[in-house]
């Protein structure tokens, strides 16, 4: 696969002067889960695109340890811009709300999550079990009380995780160790080029970039066989090879898109399906005028339904208004089975939806959207989610036999990042890490 990890594993493999041939499901870019909108612009007429998938640079601002991500961002000349999380108003569903009680609790609830930092360490000195993160922050005295206590639980957690905290690893996403190790920093994505121009560039710096024979594109992988490489593809193709890497999500491992045979030894299954794949979908609404007055950079909603449309990014809001010249774009994020529903449910009935909960914001006089556009991530057979979360319990064993290669079939992605699953930067540091590993084993 052509995405962060398979890109970084290729470029490792032919520095040691190794011949490789990526495989790249789709027929028109490189990039995974880095991918603009091609097929359309956004709004449309705008001469704009806008990222489906992955969007920031997160972790910024340790200067003693610097994001990979952002190394390259700088040597590929990737236009991002700074952002900050906590430039938000809140929004009940009858409005407006007194903005000093909303900052009050939203302190607390920071208060409480620096709190757990200790309460980590000394379980760990102690060897306790895990726990759900939702039994560390009661054990920390955070109940949520009504929709904005649900609000700020799920814009300070699910939409980072992509899940609640009631299935997540109090150990492994209580001190999410990107922030912890790279600082507090996270930098929004706005290149015409989209994300994926760091991936391009990348590959053709190494000679693997867009019609190269090293890069095949339009090939969908439906059968691996590892004891003696070959890889067959939807169009017939047949590779062979002394070895494979395969860099396809957890979630098209965790379904039959993919063949191997023999099959994946019982304890290489057990692993892949012991780890949650999660989905994350961004919904970006244009309209043909702005109707919201808040200067921030983000809204929060108290749903009824927690985190229910509770996130939007103002995107013509001072940090984003150059990128989309003047158009008035909000984009709304959802995570987990609220995601999975508007993935399945017509476009028309999500608008019909977010414009109830603009006209709660708002008031009845919000006009109607020019525009909609969804990401599909958990429907897209390619990908099958977003990306990994570490869910409760998990033992460190069976994390190992999820990276562990079969023979000669060797496995990288965002899903083998212990620290930084579900980042940029895990699947670079996955894919440096296995391409390495896979040369010195040759």
């Amino acid at each position: 696969g052509a995405g962060a990890s398979g890109i970084i594993a290729a470029r490792q493999l032919k520095a040691a002067g190794i011949d490789v041939t990526i495989l790249e499901a789709r027929d028109d870019a490189i990039g995974g889960r880095l991918h603009k909108v091609c097929i359309a612009e956004f709004p449309p007429g705008s001469g704009r695109f806008v990222e489906v998938g992955g969007n920031w640079i997160e972790g910024l601002g340790n200067e003693a340890e610097v994001n990979p991500v952002y190394s390259l961002a700088w040597k590929h000349d990737l236009h991002f811009q700074p952002t900050d999380f906590h430039d938000v108003t809140y929004r009940s569903n009858k409005g407006a709300v007194d903005q000093a009680g909303f900052k009050k609790r939203f302190d607390e609830f920071n208060k409480m999550a620096e709190s757990l930092e200790e309460m980590a360490e000394k379980r760990e000195q102690l060897n306790l079990v895990d726990i759900s993160l939702r039994a560390a922050y009661r054990m920390a005295g955070w109940y949520p009380q009504d929709e904005m206590d649900d609000s700020i639980e799920w814009n300070s957690f699910d939409y980072e995780q992509a899940e609640s905290p009631d299935v997540s690893s109090f150990w492994k996403t209580s001190d999410i160790k990107t922030f912890k190790h790279y600082g507090d920093g996270s930098d929004f994505v706005m290149d015409q080029r989209g994300y994926q121009h760091i991936l391009e560039a990348e590959a053709k710096s190494f000679g693997c970039g867009y019609g190269s024979e090293c890069l095949q594109l339009g090939k969908v992988v439906t059968e691996i066989q590892w004891n003696f490489v070959q890889v067959h593809c939807k169009d017939g193709s047949v590779y062979k090879a002394d070895y494979v890497v395969s860099s396809v999500s957890l979630g098209v491992l965790q379904n039959k898109d993919l063949k191997f045979t023999p099959p994946l030894p019982d304890w290489k299954i057990q692993a892949i399906h012991s780890f949650h794949m999660a989905t994350y979908t961004k919904i970006f609404v244009a309209f043909p005028s702005k109707f919201w007055t808040d200067q921030t950079q983000w809204v929060w909603y108290g749903s009824e339904r927690r985190g229910e449309y509770a996130n939007w990014q103002v995107l013509d809001a001072k940090p984003f208004k150059k990128h989309f010249g003047g158009k008035h774009v909000l984009l709304c994020t959802v995570t987990g089975e609220i995601a999975h529903r508007v993935e399945r449910q017509s476009d028309e009935k999500t608008l019909r939806e977010l414009m109830v909960v603009l006209r709660n914001m708002y008031g009845p006089s919000v006009p109607d959207a020019s525009a909609i556009l969804v990401s599909r991530w958990h429907s897209d057979p390619l990908f099958r989610g977003s990306y990994t979360n570490w869910p409760i319990g998990m033992l460190i064993e069976e994390f190992d036999n999820l990276i562990a290669p079969v023979k000669r079939l060797w496995f990288t992605g965002e899903h083998t990042s212990m620290e930084y699953f579900g980042y940029v930067h895990g699947a670079i540091l996955a894919g440096n890490r296995t391409g390495n590993d896979l040369v010195a084993c040759i």
